[in-house]
């Protein structure tokens, strides 16, 4: 029982606890914490309720093997998963060793090239041999015939190993190569004189990240670092230091980087990174690592332990090594563990994790940079498929008469201004601002961005061919769902057919009316026991008409039947009309049902300026949006002006403060911006969207001082660029697929909102049901006057008369009944006229009886019976019953 009662207590603490963490160790002998915080940062953002990691974290001296022997055991005996190797190499060696023994896999992320194959480690900093080739490719590109190779210790000697194969005397490929190792200590001059004496003017350069700006700036003082000279720095930190002494001294300098510190989740890292140092050093580091200071080793701690939490949980691993610096035997998991390591692949921080064949990283993707006076640029990427592949757009050297060529020149370029301002005029001063006071005053050679062509503009500066053509457009929130319509089964139909459709429903009821009057054959004896009746019956009454007529488009059909040729072909061209009209209506309701409808505040700049739901609009200030409609002769556009004028409040500063007010729920506005922009925002924001079409066309051009002689070459190019689809391939890839693109592609798709029918939809069916009844008509006329024709003919009367007392009849419309003007007589002689006389008094006496007796109130007949039945044998009874009277009083 007792037995049972701890199982329970066991099986309710995992319950309540969840699942037990798992530890991953580290030694940090950075002499620091950002080697701590980095790796805690890391194990934290791996780490979740359902699956929690620890990091086991002990600091050593630096160097000191002793500390590094110590803390590998006491790392141990928390059961771990794995170890974080220290960078030290002589402290690195021993704790592989306990390592090894125990089979514990550690992570490198260090340039050590002493790993052995046989260890159980596994490192993420790239394979030296494939690094050396990325370099080696890169001195090829550049064409150098004669460098120095400038290194700082004998460890990164086998960082040159495909360079030193540049130098193949049996191919033919002669390079005079230099090889000068910097002295210990920090100051290099009396190398560096020797250097220059030497009359070298290329420079390969690794050095480790501490020394390589003392390195550049005693290079600049002993006077190497002019326009001749071209540096190539092996240092993949080599963005991190401060390059802004060495922006103007014309030297070419060329590095390289495995991130972009601007990305998103790098600039997120950084920030954690100082916020646990920061915690660890009680507050007394704020800052420790900077903005644009992220190095190698810190992002590929980062993809370590991505990594190898990868490797755990495909593995379904739940408990550590459970091994000591005590235990006699190895972790049964560790070897297969780090096997199962080297075959993973993951994107992390650096690019692709990959391993080759023997577990060395020998797969990956770097950025070649330079140096320019505005900054690092890129110019190229390499890897080891693909090798040097330039992404800088190369402008053909200008050959026009009379210039120099471009080649080999430097340029400064504008690409962005720390005020954000492209350049206007202003009318007082007849100045310019922005870039395009730069460009003019020959501070800058060209203004590369999204800079508008305009009239003014083309005036102070010369444009380039449009790279990009576009239109000032509006941005604003996407359209809401609307809510559903309780008289949503009327939108089918726009208010115009459904008039249409009331107008032909009253129109052929009345038609059929009319031609029920007209046909001879629907006037029907109401007595077929009777062979000669004194009246006749018509069915398409006025209440009838309606009724059949609404049967139809109700689909439900009456009793009434057309029995003429004429209301027939009426009936079956309303027919035809309603089989049309009902399916429209059923296949649109459909639609209407199934697709949701959206609320548009605004669909065009007509319902902006309107402003009916008080949307406050802006442009950017200064921009040649508001350029736009400041020059506009447009009545509309200048009233939209003269609001931006009078409220100032709205105008931003960039367009990224636009984007971000038309996004705020706060606040209902709206940005007018050009298209390329917007397109290019709602990529990647799926709350806004483009509203309406392009006020005006105009493009994007690179701007340049008047009268330049590189604007004729760099036009060409562009066209050139345009003929071959590149910039619109560009275009996709940067607006669609990079940085965040496409995440909104899809997201409107198949939304489109059902339409109502509108009389052009429907038109033709309208004309064929007119044409029909007009047929039915003629058809109608026709019966009549050859009914009316063949009476005349038989009973010897003028046809005229007869047809003005038929027409007569037929307008005067005051009965269903119709009496019949000539039948021949039933009998003769004395006989019958006494056999008639008692029939005649009987016969009306019973129609005095009929028409005093009082209807039955339990007789179960429709309204329409009695009408059709009753009342019509009462109207005859007493008809024949006057015509009788009548015929004695003559005899």
């Amino acid at each position: 029982m007792q037995c049972k009662s701890q199982w329970l207590v066991f099986i309710i603490s995992c319950m309540v606890y969840g699942k037990a963490q798992k530890n991953i160790g580290a030694i940090c002998d950075d002499g620091g914490f950002v080697l701590e915080a980095a790796f805690t940062v890391a194990i934290e953002s791996v780490s979740s309720e359902d699956d929690p990691y620890e990091a086991k974290v002990v600091r050593t001296t630096p160097g000191d093997v002793l500390e590094a022997h110590y803390a590998m055991c006491s790392v141990l005996e928390g059961n771990v998963f794995g170890v974080f190797a220290p960078t030290n190499e002589k402290a690195l060696e021993h704790v592989q060793s306990i390592s090894d023994f125990l089979e514990v896999p550690q992570i490198l992320v260090d340039q050590s090239v002493a790993h052995n194959r046989n260890w159980s480690a596994i490192n993420l900093y790239p394979n030296h041999v494939t690094y050396s080739q990325a370099f080696a490719d890169i001195i090829g590109n550049k064409g150098w015939e004669e460098f120095t190779i400038i290194y700082e210790g004998a460890e990164l000697l086998p960082f040159f190993d495909a360079i030193f194969a540049l130098q193949d005397l049996e191919a033919g490929n002669e390079v005079l190569m230099t090889v000068v190792q910097l002295p210990d200590g920090d100051d290099f001059r009396s190398h560096l004189q020797t250097i220059k004496k030497s009359g070298s003017l290329n420079y390969l350069v690794n050095c480790r990240r501490e020394t390589l700006e003392t390195f550049l700036q005693q290079a600049q003082q002993v006077g190497i670092m002019s326009n001749e000279h071209s540096y190539v720095i092996m240092n993949p930190d080599f963005q991190t230091i401060d390059l802004d002494p060495f922006k103007y001294g014309e030297s070419n300098i060329t590095g390289i980087r495995f991130f972009d510190p601007s990305v998103e989740a790098i600039q997120n890292y950084v920030k954690s990174i100082n916020a646990k140092v920061a915690e660890l050093s009680e507050d007394q580091i704020p800052e420790a690592v900077t903005e644009n200071g992220l190095t190698l080793s810190l992002a590929l701690m980062y993809d370590a332990v991505m990594l190898y939490v990868a490797a755990v949980k495909a593995m379904a691993l739940e408990d550590g090594s459970s091994v000591t610096c005590e235990s006699g035997t190895g972790w049964a998991f560790g070897s297969t563990l780090l096997n199962n390591l080297k075959t993973m692949e993951i994107e992390g921080l650096t690019g692709l994790i990959k391993f080759d064949d023997d577990g060395l990283r020998s797969y990956f993707e770097i950025e070649i940079l330079e140096l320019m006076a505005h900054g690092v640029e890129t110019i190229a990427t390499w890897n080891i498929e693909e090798g040097y592949k330039e992404t800088r757009v190369i402008i053909p050297a200008a050959e026009i008469e009379g210039s120099e060529s471009m080649k080999g020149k430097h340029f400064i370029v504008l690409t962005a201004l720390a005020d954000g301002v492209y350049g206007s005029l202003d009318k007082k001063t007849g100045r310019w601002n922005g870039m395009m006071e730069k460009v003019m005053d020959g501070r800058a050679d060209f203004a590369i961005t999204d800079l508008t062509i305009t009239a003014a503009r083309q005036k102070a500066v010369d444009f380039t061919s449009p790279f990009m053509n576009l239109g000032i457009t509006i941005l604003y929130k996407k359209p809401t769902k609307q809510p559903p319509d309780l008289f949503s089964f009327i939108s089918p139909f726009s208010l115009e057919v459904w008039g249409w459709l009331a107008g032909a429903y009253v129109g052929v009821s009345l038609l059929l009316f009319l031609l029920g009057r007209i046909a001879p054959e629907e006037w029907q004896n109401p007595y077929p026991c009777i062979e000669e009746p004194e009246t006749l019956d018509n069915q398409f009454t006025m209440a009838n008409s309606f009724w059949f007529t609404l049967g139809s488009v109700l689909t439900q059909g009456s009793e009434i039947a057309p029995i003429a040729v004429s209301t027939r072909m009426a009936g079956s061209m309303w027919w035809f009309f309603t089989l049309i009209m009902v399916s429209s209506y059923t296949a649109n309701l459909a639609a209407f049902l199934t697709v949701e409808s959206k609320f548009y505040a605004i669909k065009s700049v007509q319902d902006l300026a309107n402003n009916p739901y008080d949307i406050t609009y802006g442009a950017k200030k200064g921009g040649a949006t508001l350029g736009f409609f400041k020059e506009s002769d447009n009545l509309l556009y200048q009233k939209m002006y003269q609001y931006m004028d009078e409220h100032p409040e709205y105008q931003t500063s960039t367009n990224d403060e636009g984007l971000a007010r038309a996004k705020s729920t706060e606040e209902n506005y709206a940005f007018l911006m050009e298209s390329t922009s917007i397109e290019y925002m709602v990529e990647r924001n799926c709350d806004v969207a483009q509203v309406g079409g392009l006020l005006d066309s105009k493009g994007y051009g690179i701007a340049m001082k008047k009268n330049s002689p590189f604007r004729q070459p760099m036009s060409e190019s562009i066209l050139q660029l345009q003929e071959e689809g590149k910039l619109t391939r560009m275009k996709d890839k940067w607006w669609k697929e990079k940085r965040g693109g496409g995440a909104c592609a899809d997201d409107d798709a198949g939304s489109a909102e059902a339409q109502p029918l509108v009389l052009a939809n429907v038109g033709g069916v309208f004309i064929v049901l007119a044409a029909g009844s007009g047929l039915a008509v003629i058809c109608a006329i026709f019966e009549m006057l050859v009914d009316i024709w063949l009476i005349s003919h038989r009973e010897n009367m003028s046809f005229i008369e007869e047809l003005k007392a038929e027409i007569k009849f037929i307008i005067s419309g005051s009965s269903d009944t119709k009496p019949v003007r000539h039948r021949e007589p039933s009998g003769s002689g004395s006989g019958g006229s006494k056999k008639s006389k008692v029939e005649d008094e009987e016969s009306h006496m019973e129609v005095e009886n009929n028409l005093n007796a009082p209807t039955p109130s339990e007789r179960s007949v429709s309204h329409h019976s009695r009408h059709t039945l009753h009342s019509r044998r009462q109207s005859n009874a007493v008809q024949m019953a006057r015509m009788r009277k009548f015929s004695k009083a003559t005899y």
